[in-house]
């Protein structure tokens, strides 16, 4: 679908919005004229996108993004997922802005992007573009997360239908599994880390490297501060608990990020090695990023500009 302001001779700038509608309730859809009337306002002729299937949207960006001044994605973690993937593998220079409309939307928290999409919309257009890093996994890429093990699949074993209805409470749900003793066998195990400065062996329950304030909803969750723009990865591993001591460490880590226990690693590194003993599965932005049994994982620095309020 195109829609286009062009008035006469007038030169106006093209962008390209991709947007999932079946996220949020389709809550994109009601929004939908809102959103356009805000863009073509700012002087861009734009062309619009609803995504039919996962990995319609990076596949678009990545062949077409170069004919447009701005490509904007509404949806999830599956759709900043694609708009990141898509700029990153088509190797564009192109600006991006990133309309939040998921379940949790941890990556539009880190960089203070409005929750509501016309807000959000209008600040896409105000051309505050902050270079953020992003991350290189086996090749492929990520936005702000790679992690597996502990409650790490919740989001995309969830249905959309249970997310649309229960929001946020669902991942807690479907994560209640995550504390019975065969989920806890079958996603800890002997992993081997190396990393800038050193290696690191131990059995682990979670392990995760990214550049995100907020890890399914929770906020500053890495010990020492995370962040999209220092040209590290921060990362964090939760040790695999032996007893009741072990569990209560872990709880208090989660609840109130008291890291006061070796049962909590974590360092900022640029890049890292990950073998496992197993397959394990992996969650690159909340999706589902496969089965393995090692990782080489490392930060691109300043790699895509994207949108972000100004500063007051």
């Amino acid at each position: 679908m195109y829609i286009s302001t062009r008035k006469g001779g007038c030169s106006m700038k093209k962008l390209l919005f991709t947007y999932n509608p079946n996220s949020g309730k389709g809550a994109v859809k009601l929004a939908l004229s809102d959103i356009l009337s805000t863009f073509t306002a700012g002087g861009y002729d734009v062309m619009v996108h609803p995504t039919c299937c996962p990995g319609d949207s990076l596949e678009f960006i990545s062949q077409r993004g170069s004919e447009f001044d701005l490509i904007v994605s509404s949806g999830g973690d599956g759709m900043l997922h694609e708009l990141v993937y898509g700029i990153s593998a088509g190797k564009l220079t192109v600006p991006c802005g990133y309309i939040p409309s998921g379940t949790v939307n941890d990556f539009a928290s880190s960089l203070n992007i409005p929750k509501d999409m016309r807000k959000a919309a209008e600040m896409i257009t105000q051309g505050n573009f902050l270079p953020v890093d992003i991350g290189r996994f086996n090749g492929g890429y990520f936005a702000y997360i790679s992690a597996f093990g502990w409650f790490t699949d919740v989001s995309y074993v969830t249905s959309q239908k249970t997310k649309n209805r229960l929001g946020s409470f669902a991942y807690f749900l479907t994560g209640l599994r995550s504390f019975e003793p065969k989920y806890l066998k079958e996603n800890s195990g002997r992993v081997n880390i190396t990393w800038d400065h050193g290696v690191i062996e131990d059995d682990f329950i979670y392990c995760m490297a990214g550049n995100t304030h907020s890890v399914g909803g929770m906020k500053n969750i890495v010990p020492d501060g995370a962040s999209l723009t220092d040209g590290k990865l921060d990362c964090l591993f939760v040790r695999t608990p032996r007893n009741l001591s072990d569990i209560d460490a872990i709880n208090r880590f989660v609840m109130s990020h008291d890291c006061d226990t070796d049962m909590i690693v974590s360092f900022k590194t640029s890049s890292l090695s990950v073998t496992c003993e197993k397959p394990f599965r992996w969650t690159l932005d909340g999706e589902n990023g496969g089965e393995y049994t090692s990782a080489d994982i490392s930060v691109v620095p300043g790699a895509v500009r994207i949108a972000v309020p100004r500063a007051e």
